[in-house]
């Protein structure tokens, strides 16, 4: 335990400064979701460890048309050293420490991230309880990684070359689960979508990106093969699917219809859920596949 300060480190204190260092923001909800406790419990563990110069915090303000913010706490230097000390103890490496910008406002968009580290605290908590099967690890569209020379967001990649705007494609998030017994690991990219993007448009010299352009580039992506060796962190993967998380089970139903346009021999790689559903049970057996025709529901892991 770090020196100087008043403050006895438990598992549950390390396991809240990792998921935090992991994702670099969590709201109370979140780290309650991952950490496995009450709400209230989060909100007075968070609280003390602000107060003692472990996490900073940010949001929590009202903007006009978009409600009060949440609030969301981030690692101090401080903390990140009680961190590193008690992993580093067990032998378990921590990356550096990365300050958190927050000279800007909270911007729209970060509601949008709210929503998809909301679906990847479920996906942590859901996979924890798994007995056949461990999360091998998460992506996240903000978090960025080192290539070459320069830095891009984690969840990049394109389609097709050559390596130009055109053919680039940025999920949201995404993770891989192994099954223990065989080995065999799949790979799940994730759109979070926040009933703000057109499904589709009629006008063909307009440049606004629609729902099924995006669907459609993903069919890209995975004809070409490109997504097989874009993680080898994570492994090679048996499986594939994009899971399309949305507002409403009218969003969904809009968004599969929109979807009957595109080539039915990709459907089978889809599956679509609500905001709602996923937050109370990830691994639920309610999917559904982009197939328009197809009333069938389906789970995201068999035998689960």
């Amino acid at each position: 335990m770090s020196q100087g300060f008043d403050l006895s480190v438990t598992d549950r204190t390390v396991a809240i400064l990792r998921a935090i260092c992991l994702y670099r923001y969590l709201s109370v909800k979140q780290v309650a979701v991952m950490v496995g406790v009450r709400p209230k419990s989060a909100s007075e563990m968070l609280l003390n460890l602000e107060r003692k110069k472990l996490l900073g915090s940010f949001g929590n303000t009202g903007i006009r048309g978009y409600g009060k913010t949440p609030k969301l706490y981030f690692l101090q230097k401080l903390g990140h050293r009680v961190l590193a000390e008690e992993l580093e103890a067990q032998d378990q490496p921590v990356p550096p420490f990365r300050q958190i910008n927050i000279t800007k406002r909270w911007s729209p968009l970060m509601f949008h991230r709210v929503d998809t580290l909301d679906v990847l605290a479920a996906v942590e908590r859901d996979c924890a309880a798994l007995n056949d099967y461990q999360l091998v690890g998460t992506l996240v569209e903000y978090r960025r990684e080192e290539v070459g020379t320069r830095f891009q967001k984690e969840t990049t990649d394109h389609v097709a070359t050559p390596l130009i705007a055109e053919n680039k494609i940025v999920p949201d998030a995404g993770f891989a689960v192994e099954h223990i017994a065989t080995g065999k690991r799949a790979l799940f990219l994730i759109e979070v979508d926040c009933g703000t993007t057109r499904l589709t448009t009629t006008q063909t010299d307009t440049n606004v990106a629609t729902f099924v352009d995006k669907l459609a580039q993903y069919d890209r992506y995975l004809a070409g093969g490109r997504i097989r060796h874009r993680h080898p962190h994570l492994g090679t993967f048996s499986g594939f699917h994009l899971l399309v998380i949305t507002t409403s089970d009218e969003r969904v139903a809009n968004m599969r219809a929109a979807a009957r346009t595109l080539a039915p021999d990709f459907h089978q790689f889809y599956r679509f859920s609500t905001l709602n559903a996923v937050r109370d049970h990830f691994l639920h057996d309610g999917w559904l596949s982009r197939d328009q025709a197809d009333q069938s529901t389906y789970s995201l892991i068999k035998g689960n």
